[in-house]
């Protein structure tokens, strides 16, 4: 950790600012930062922070519930910048922002082209495959290139610019530099002509969960493919489809710390109008708090059930 870091850190715990888990390495490469610091409820992020070390080290940090919002310069006293100095500093602050927005973007743009190259030139998986052999599911909506399922990401205007890599052994890797924010697998939704499926709309995080509520139920899916874009995802459905049934199929994570599935899934139905579904096992004595679980580790015959209640027994 550099000693401006330090600094930084050190001021924002004057003002009354910890964040609950490391950020130095976060504030260290320039990018913004948002965390939760202690008092924050669980899900909460109300701190942000920037800092900017090229030249004289810089940067701004705040808490929202607090009300907190200091000006940081290396060597100085927080209170003692002057007005000017403060509007340099933010000036600093968004050119800063705006080259590294144009930075992300050309990372993005060259992913999604390496991903479309990926997609074209996979075939039909190998149902042989570790992964797919494992979730005893059929190899729909998905391609094999080499021996990685390549799982396409689209945005709401259905254009590929990302894929999930899914190896033998479970690992997932999505494409360096590439857009993952309100990207997602679809599976169903549509049919077609082009007219979206009959019955409600799943949308959950992983696509062996998603496969396997479509497998199991014929309702159409979306993955998110990551708890923290669940929400963002479930709006743009919303959008999509106004007057649709959505169902937020939830991952239990109870084994950790944090329920971090359970949560994301609920402010993303609460903030579309979406019922939830979770996947507890139906038998009590089969519930273990040592152990969270997906959907596809429950029967197909629960799933079913545990759809259709969640979706008055529709199917597509």
């Amino acid at each position: 950790m550099t000693d401006a870091v330090s600094e930084f850190l050190d001021a924002m715990g004057a003002a009354g600012i910890h964040p609950v888990e490391p950020i130095a390495d976060m504030l260290a490469s320039g990018d913004p930062v948002r965390f939760r610091a202690d008092g924050d409820k669980p899900g909460r992020r109300n701190g942000w922070a920037w800092l900017h070390l090229d030249g004289v080290p810089a940067g701004v940090f705040r808490h929202y519930r607090l009300g907190v919002r200091k000006v940081w310069r290396a060597g100085s006293d927080l209170r003692s910048l002057s007005p000017a100095e403060r509007r340099a500093i933010m000036a600093q602050a968004r050119e800063s922002k705006s080259r590294r927005r144009e930075e992300t973007e050309a990372k993005q743009e060259a992913a999604a082209g390496v991903a479309r190259d990926l997609w074209r030139g996979a075939g039909r998986p190998n149902s042989a495959h570790g992964y797919m052999a494992r979730k005893s599911l059929p190899p729909f909506g998905i391609r094999q290139h080499g021996d990685a399922l390549l799982v396409p990401m689209v945005d709401p205007g259905f254009r590929l610019l990302n894929v999930q890599r899914i190896f033998p052994d479970g690992r997932k890797l999505f494409l360096s530099g590439g857009r993952t924010e309100g990207l997602f697998w679809p599976h169903g939704a549509f049919v077609q002509d082009g007219r979206p499926s009959v019955g409600p709309l799943v949308i959950g995080e992983g696509f062996a969960t998603m496969a396997a509520i479509h497998h199991a139920t014929g309702h159409g899916v979306v993955a998110a493919l990551a708890a923290h874009n669940l929400e963002v995802v479930a709006r743009a459905m919303r959008k999509l489809f106004p007057s649709r049934t959505l169902i937020v199929a939830a991952d239990d994570d109870r084994h950790l710390s944090e329920n971090i599935g359970l949560e994301a899934a609920q402010r993303a139905a609460k903030s579309v109008g979406a019922l939830l579904a979770t996947p507890l096992p139906l038998e009590p004595e089969t519930r273990s708090v040592d152990s969270g679980s997906d959907i596809e580790d429950i029967l197909p015959t629960k799933v079913v059930a545990w759809i259709g209640r969640a979706g008055g027994g529709g199917h597509a």
